[in-house]
């Protein structure tokens, strides 16, 4: 039954969708990023050095290996945004669904008024039909005799 919160429902309702999408995208996105950090620390870790050789060999050695830790830190880092993001997203789902729940029960108070209005009217309906056939009883009763 359409009342005039009917559209805010829906409203509230695509709002709230939205927000479980955007929920859902960023934990498939926390869950790539912390791959992508387990993968570059298995990397990190199977590093070898080299055993001889010239000293600017081991000295690029130890820049590519600075070069991969500060690239793990930078993923460990856009992790923790990922998951500061993620906190922001559940607040904002939590209030778009807050505020869904609300129109949805005005929406239900404003069905109930609706429904209560009509058996009231219903009622007189049948009332005043009831009154006629009595009143039309009573005059049929009255010619009988």
């Amino acid at each position: 039954m359409k009342t005039k919160f009917t559209q805010l429902v829906l409203l509230r309702k695509r709002k709230v969708d939205e927000a479980e999408i955007m929920l859902q995208e960023n934990a498939q996105s926390i869950t790539a990023k912390q791959a992508e950090i387990d993968t570059l620390v298995r990397e990190f870790a199977m590093l070898k050095g080299p055993e001889s050789g010239v000293y600017q060999s081991f000295l690029t050695f130890a820049h590519y290996k600075d070069t991969f830790r500060e690239t793990i830190d930078l993923k460990i880092q856009e992790l923790a945004l990922l998951k500061q993001k993620r906190k922001e997203l559940q607040e904002y789902f939590k209030l778009q669904n807050i505020e869904y729940e609300k129109a949805k029960y005005l929406d239900g108070m404003e069905v109930k008024k609706i429904l209560e209005n009509l058996k009231a009217r219903e009622n007189r309906d049948l009332d005043e039909i009831s009154v006629m056939l009595y009143a039309n009883h009573k005059e049929k009763t009255k010619e009988s005799p």
